[in-house]
């Protein structure tokens, strides 16, 4: 054998092995350098939900077991807020990280975000980083250009818990169906990229118009629940209380819809609604449970943020009314649940105490991706807060705005600060407005707007207002 082809068998024998390691080492490398392990994100935005129906918050009827799960695994917010207690506009805030003085989504129903807020939004920009983005249920904010969602399983308006037959013709209620799609959603999302998740049901909002006789039929997995069970009066629920209130809010809707939806809590029609609205909590959270083994089935579980949270809180008999819309604590308060794959063991189940508003996701979506939103975002991201630090910039207040449906709600608007709220009725003739210390009087029963030792402290809230209103432009 002559000296080139040893050279050669040389070469393929010893060489050609080394450089073949040395090559599949470089693809190693250049390939884990190009996986994507920013963290996946999970948000289960639930509609009418009241921030203290659960295990978790002392409710001693409620069976909500995946939800509790979730608050002790993860961090609960003591004091989470919609700065617009409506669903359209809310959705706005979210979606958006904005005002609807800055979004111009006020009217309940007919506004929607333009093309260009679309593409602001929180699910198109994680797409455009390298998100793989999807969405199920009810989004109630018009149409969506192509290219946000890569998996879109939307639908518009309100939504009918039963569009389709009823069981015993083969039918699913909305609910259900809703954790089904969330659970495939979260199966065919692909390997390789992380996923941006949101999961809107309609539950527990009421049926408007389709069920006068059930305005919240639940699932049938929870049907017979609470049947025994007496739920007990929500505060100021009293006659006399109510009496006390203006004739702009003694008319308003809320009160027009309490008639019919739920009454005097002494009055069969308010236990068996409550009843319902309690089986449709259980019913959302039956379907937590399933997205949760879902994750784990994947193998997606330890690294998803899982956030749970609502578009508003409601008024339940509170008051001696129905719906939101007005300023007031329970209608303002929304449960918010952050489980954070990251958290000490020793911080899981804890609570914070911080002020968050619904324009605060759209900046933690983001910063938790590692983006920095664009100009023109009001919220602040609470990711540093999650981590357990405590920013030393973070709010201590708040503008409260509402105007959708001025001839049936009266229009308000306000300040929270960490004690004291300011809530101003724009139409009002004379001026009505309230004035709470919320330390003293949490559940706001003792108007101080007309008291003369208040004076100052009014006239100090009314300047914020002035101040707040314009800033939020």
């Amino acid at each position: 054998m002559d000296l080139k082809m040893r050279r050669l068998q040389y070469l393929y024998l010893y060489m050609l092995p080394i450089l073949l390691v040395v090559i599949m080492g470089w693809t190693v490398v250049y390939a884990q350098d190009n996986t994507d392990d920013r963290p996946n994100i999970l948000m289960v935005y639930v509609d009418d939900l009241d921030h203290e129906p659960f295990g978790f918050m002392g409710n001693e009827i409620i069976q909500t077991p995946n939800i509790d799960q979730l608050a002790g695994d993860g961090i609960v917010f003591s004091n989470a807020f919609a700065v617009t207690a409506t669903c359209i506009t809310s959705r706005g805030n979210l979606m958006t990280g904005r005002y609807a003085a800055r979004t111009g989504i006020y009217f309940d129903q007919f506004d929607e975000l333009t093309e260009e807020q679309v593409q602001m939004s929180y699910p198109a920009q994680l797409r455009e980083s390298g998100y793989y983005t999807g969405y199920v249920g009810k989004w109630h904010l018009g149409r969506v250009p192509e290219g946000v969602f890569d998996d879109d399983r939307r639908y518009s308006g309100q939504g009918q818990f039963w569009s389709e037959e009823r069981p015993s013709d083969g039918g699913t209620h909305l609910t259900d169906h809703l954790g089904n799609k969330a659970v495939d959603m979260i199966r065919e999302a692909p390997d390789g990229k992380p996923f941006a998740l949101t999961v809107g049901f309609k539950a527990p909002h009421v049926q408007d118009g389709f069920h006068p006789v059930e305005p919240y039929p639940p699932s049938p997995s929870t049907a017979v629940l609470y049947e025994e069970d007496e739920i007990p009066a929500p505060p100021l629920s009293d006659s006399t209380f109510f009496n006390s209130q203006p004739e702009l809010i003694r008319k308003s809707l809320g009160r027009v819809r309490w008639d019919y939806r739920l009454g005097p809590p002494e009055s069969l029609n308010f236990q068996r609604s409550m009843r319902r609205y309690y089986r449709m909590v259980t019913g959302v959270d039956n379907q937590v449970g399933k997205m949760l083994d879902a994750l784990r089935e994947t193998g997606r579980h330890d690294n998803t943020i899982i956030v749970l949270t609502g578009d508003h809180g409601l008024y339940l008999g509170d008051r001696g009314l129905a719906g939101k819309w007005l300023g007031h604590e329970t209608s303002i308060r929304v449960p918010l649940i952050v489980r954070h794959p990251g958290i000490a063991g020793a911080e899981r189940g804890t609570r914070r105490e911080q002020m968050v508003l619904m324009i605060d996701f759209m900046p933690t979506f983001l910063d938790w991706a590692g983006l920095t939103p664009k100009d023109g975002v009001q919220g602040q991201s609470f990711a540093p807060i999650v981590d357990g630090q405590r920013p030393e910039n973070w709010r201590t207040e708040f503008f409260y705005e509402h105007h959708s449906f001025p001839d049936r709600i009266p229009p308000s608007e306000g300040v929270r600060t960490e004690r004291y709220k300011y809530l101003r009725y724009l139409d009002s003739d004379p001026l009505y407005e309230e004035l709470y210390d919320l330390k003293k009087d949490p559940d706001e029963s003792n108007n101080l707007a007309d008291e003369s030792e208040y004076e100052e402290l009014l006239q100090q809230m009314r300047d914020k207002w002035k101040q707040w209103k314009k800033d939020v432009q």
